[in-house]
């Protein structure tokens, strides 16, 4: 059977890279800004040019992070619905391009840096994503529907590979159409501070987590599902319940706080390049 777990989603932790304080003072407000920017637009959109000319990076590090943020959401949203699937399965490539149309709807504004006394701070609006919750109804109505087609026998024939391909096609469907009418919550601004470190600056993991806690909303309450027959690894069916067999007994909320245990490494050596 198909079983919601009570999961968040972690996004993979940016180690942030830094560039020279050249340029004159009048200059610093839009060169953090767009410093945040490029931060922003790497790690979400896979927009690689402008990261590459603030921090120094080459564009096969600059895309390896990208890409490891992808498969991290991917993972998270398989592990949130409870689906395994094998590496390089037609499935899980759908999650893949999932994840990546799910960044490309992110929403924010970055404001020009302020100086407050001695520091420069800058303003990130963000409208975070609200796919999980908009999509929520359809998906329970999804969920009941195929454990009632698990229980009259439907896929007993079925491997479990064969059994999550099934399951996961419709699931993509509703989220990819949710994509197309994305809806956001209300914004919250997140403020960072540019660290200043010799002929360096940069902000902090701590700061960068802040924004990346804000871009997915990942609270969702589901009505709970009643359990079924599961699929077993021999295509038969098995009374026993899934591991997650708490989530059927009440409505679940996720929590919108994100993990910060799954870092990932990126080339944390700090550019010196000319940010103008």
């Amino acid at each position: 059977m198909k079983i919601l777990k009570n999961k968040t989603f972690p996004i993979i932790l940016c180690v942030v890279l830094a560039f020279s304080l050249c340029g004159c003072e009048k200059k610093e407000p839009k060169k953090y800004q767009n410093y945040i920017k490029s931060l922003i637009a790497i790690n979400y959109l896979g927009a690689a040019k402008d990261y590459i000319n603030a921090t120094g990076a080459n564009e096969e590090d600059a895309n390896a992070l990208y890409n490891s943020n992808i498969e991290l959401l991917t993972n998270n949203i398989l592990s949130f619905y409870n689906i395994e699937l094998s590496e390089g399965s037609e499935a899980r490539q759908g999650f893949v391009e999932l994840a990546k149309n799910i960044y490309s709807h992110v929403n924010y504004k970055v404001s020009p840096a302020r100086k407050d006394g001695t520091a420069y701070l800058v303003d990130v609006t963000i409208y975070p994503i609200n796919l999980f919750e908009q999509t929520a109804p359809d998906v329970t109505a999804y969920i009941n529907k195929f454990n009632q087609e698990v229980a009259s026998g439907l896929y007993s024939s079925y491997t479990v590979e064969e059994y999550e391909q099934v399951f996961s096609e419709g699931l993509l469907e509703i989220l990819n159409n949710g994509c197309i009418t994305m809806t956001y919550k209300d914004p919250v601004t997140i403020t960072v501070e540019i660290v200043m470190d010799d002929n360096i600056f940069y902000i902090s993991d701590y700061d960068f987590l802040q924004i990346d806690a804000a871009m997915i909303s990942s609270s969702v309450s589901y009505t709970p599902v009643e359990p079924t027959d599961e699929i077993t690894e021999e295509g038969e069916t098995d009374e026993t319940i899934s591991e997650a067999t708490e989530a059927a007994d009440t409505t679940k909320a996720t929590d919108t706080t994100k993990a910060t245990d799954t870092t990932e490494a990126v080339d944390t050596t700090k550019s010196t390049e000319n940010a103008e």
